[in-house]
Formats: C-alpha cells, structure tokens, sequence
C-alpha cells in the first residue's frame, strides 16, 4: 500500500542520515522526537540567475540524439510513474542504484520526510498545470529537487522552446489581460486563436523563439549515455569515468550534473544553437524536467580527478537538501570529503559583488563562477550536520517564536520562548536571594 511504501522509505531514509552523520564525524540524538529536517527556502531571490549567467561551454562530443519513444525492457530500466500514479517500490532497481552499508543504526537526524511540494505560490495562467505534473515523477523515490517556477512554461511546451524566451512572451500575453485561455494556443494561433497572426516581439523575434530550443530526452536509452561512475584512488580521490568508461577531463568550466535514483549523470552544456548543436542542453535535459536528488557543476582535472562542485543551476536551484544529498551519495562511494571544494556563497548567503557599469551604465551581479567561496566538502557536511542538530533541539523554532512576537528586549524574548518556565523560575529564585540580603 501507499502507506507501507512510505515507510519503507521512510526507514530508509533514516538509515542514510545516520550514516550521512556518522561520515561526518558527528553523532545525532537517539531520539527520534528531538530532531528534524533540513529545509532551504524554496523562493529565494539568491541566485536568481538567468539560465545565461550558468556556465557555458562549447557543443560536448557526445552527439545529442533526438529522443525517441522506443522504451527499454523491464530489466534495464526503472520505471517511471505515470503522471497520476506513484511506481511501487518494488518496480526500483534499488540493487543498482544504492549500495547499502552493513551497519545499519537505528537513530537519525531526520525524523520525516519532505513532501517534495514546490512550496510557491505562484501561478502561470493558460497552462494545465502549476506546477506541471512531469516535474513531480520520481518524488516518491527520493527525488526530492523539483524544477524551479521560471521553467514550468519550457518543460510546458511541446517543442521545450527556451524558457528565458517563453516569458519575454508570457509577459506580454499577460499585457494584453489574456486574450485567450490558453496560453500557447495564442502563441502558436491555435484553438482559439487559430488564423489570427503569430505574436512576434522586437526583444525576441519569432525565428529566434522557435528554433531556440532545448533538448529534453524521453528515452531512457539515451539518458544511459549520460551515467558516469565514480572509483576511489589510494588517496580517496573521486576518478569520475562516463559510460564507456573514459576519464572525463571537464575543463575549467565543468560539466552540469544531475544524481537520479543514486545514479550519477553528467554532460557539457550547451547553450548556443549554432554550429553542430541544434538544441540546448541543460539540467532539465536528461529526465525531461523530472524530479531529481541534485543538481548542480562538477570540476575534475585531466587525469579524471573530482576537485569542484558547484550548487549551480538556473533549473533546479539546488539549496541545502540537495547538496546533503550530494555530498551523501559521493560518501557512500567511497570518496574522502577532504579532497575536494564545494562553492559555499549561496549555502552561506555570501554577497555576490556588482560588476562595473556597462554601456548601458547599469550595474549587474557578478556570475556565481566569478564569485565563488570554496571550502573543502567536509565543511559543508558538518555544517549540515550541525545545523540539523540544532534544528532538532528546537533552536529554530524558537527564533522564528521570538521574531514573531515582537520582544523588544532580551527578556521578553525568553518570556516568549519560556515554554518549561526555567527562566521565571530563574528570575523568581533570584529575586528571593536579592530580598533575603536586603533584609
């Protein structure tokens, strides 16, 4: 049942806290009432990059298949749920995505697991569905990392046309109050819409927007290309090899990444349509905007060796959760901590400095790349680990208590948070020692 299927998850879940602490070197209460879970704001304005202020890099080697509907065999493949339908968890292929360890504790830091709800309120009128169903496919698995809001209108679009584009569009749709129920039957003269002459912006002509386009790949086949493997040299450095099994030497620049199902997918991004590529190639490309653990840029040098990862990515937004899950799954196989940097300016809300005036003498942000704050894994990992604690002794709850309340002072603030009455009865044992010198 849909219930025990959550339990199960849920106890695994659990078991990979513990052991994401015990990596770390810390130790979580045994009491399962007296922790909780890590979660990052979902809208925040840090980072809000457009998909251009991403790495970009040239067109990758591996061609870019269009994507075909010929599925795989039942023995290849995890299956995927329907968009209406959670897959059972028997239907995973958990003996090949996860490697559990032998020691299997009983306690945890987490004690429930995300809903993998996008907890915004925001709306895109004219599409079937905020956010479309598609981003939702793999949650019940442990995908928790959902496509941010600005690319539900790409992953909406039948031909998966550039987002950044969409909007410039939608804007003026939206300008217009609307004029029919549907947005891409207007964008496209369809339905009600139908003979009327295409939408055509200055900012964006129509040759622009409908050839810019990104790749979305529908067929696991082709998204197995994509797998990288990772071994452990004798100093418990990641070798990061693709699928045949080649050294992959990323480049200053990186390669974007995506870890589904404890599966590892890497490749070059793309953002330019000209020349041999044909379509972008961005983290929603490998799972067609799916669900997925984590996202974000990895650095390796020219002998394969991982040296950088970077939370970046316009789509998915990886925030704290992400990166535990990450730095979690590279653990788990083996990889020392120490060896490698983690760009820490959004998980530390280090302000990105402005560049200087352009032409135009407006001041922009510099680009995550430019600005980055690196520190060794192991630093993230036991900052989340702390950070959980805290979380669940209640550290938190009691400042958004005191924020809520007003307290001008510090003792209003320990009058509100005073939930055992240790500080009143503090202060009236105080005032008893303080009357009994007076007399």
């Amino acid at each position: 049942s849909r219930l025990d299927h959550r339990s199960l998850s849920y106890n695994r879940r659990m078991n990979e806290a513990a052991q994401f602490a015990e990596a770390v070197g810390e130790m979580p209460p045994l009491d399962h009432s007296q922790v909780r879970l890590i979660i990052e704001e979902t809208d925040s304005d840090y980072g809000d990059d457009s998909d251009d202020e991403e790495v970009c890099v040239e067109t990758t080697a591996l061609s870019h298949t269009e994507p075909t509907s010929e599925p795989r065999s039942k023995s290849e493949t995890i299956k995927e749920p329907s968009e209406t339908e959670e897959t059972p968890q028997k239907a995973v292929k958990i003996e090949k995505c996860r490697r559990f360890w032998k020691h299997q504790p009983t306690y945890s830091f987490l004690d429930k697991l995300p809903d993998g709800v996008n907890c915004q309120d925001f709306v895109y009128k004219g599409i079937v569905s905020n956010p479309p169903e598609i981003t939702k496919r793999g949650i019940s698995r442990g995908n928790y990392a959902q496509l941010h809001r600005k690319a539900w209108l790409e992953v909406s679009d039948k031909y998966h046309r550039y987002g950044k584009n969409l909007r410039l569009y939608y804007k003026h749709w939206e300008s217009l109050g609307y004029p029919t129920n549907q947005f891409f039957d207007w964008l496209d003269s369809k339905g009600e819409a139908a003979g009327q002459p295409l939408p055509c912006l200055e900012e964006c002509n129509r040759t622009r927007l409908d050839s810019d386009t990104v790749l979305y790949i529908a067929n696991p086949d082709i998204t197995s290309k994509y797998e990288l493997s990772i071994e452990i040299n004798p100093q418990g450095k990641a070798l990061v090899h693709d699928v045949d099994g080649k050294v992959v030497d990323t480049g200053p620049d990186g390669w974007i990444f995506v870890l589904r199902d404890g599966i590892l997918y890497g490749a070059r991004k793309v953002t330019s349509v000209t020349g041999q590529s044909k379509k972008r190639f961005h983290h929603s490309s490998f799972f067609c905007g799916k669900a997925v653990a984590a996202a974000g840029i990895l650095i390796t040098e020219g002998d394969g060796v991982l040296t950088r990862v970077y939370p970046h990515s316009g789509h998915y937004r990886p925030g704290e959760a992400d990166m535990q899950r990450m730095l979690f799954h590279l653990h788990d196989k083996g990889v020392d901590l120490r060896s490698f940097d983690v760009d820490m300016q959004q998980i530390l809300h280090v302000k990105r400095d402005n560049q200087k005036k352009g032409e135009d003498g407006v001041e922009k942000k510099k680009k995550k790349t430019q600005s980055l704050y690196l520190l060794p894994a192991i630093y993230l990992a036991r900052l989340l680990a702390h950070k959980a604690r805290a979380i669940g002794k209640g550290l938190f709850d009691q400042i958004h208590m005191i924020r809520k309340s007003g307290a001008t002072n510090v003792t209003e603030a320990l009058e509100v948070c005073d939930e055992g009455g240790y500080w009143s009865k503090l202060g009236r044992g105080r005032f008893a020692i303080s009357q009994s010198d007076s007399n």
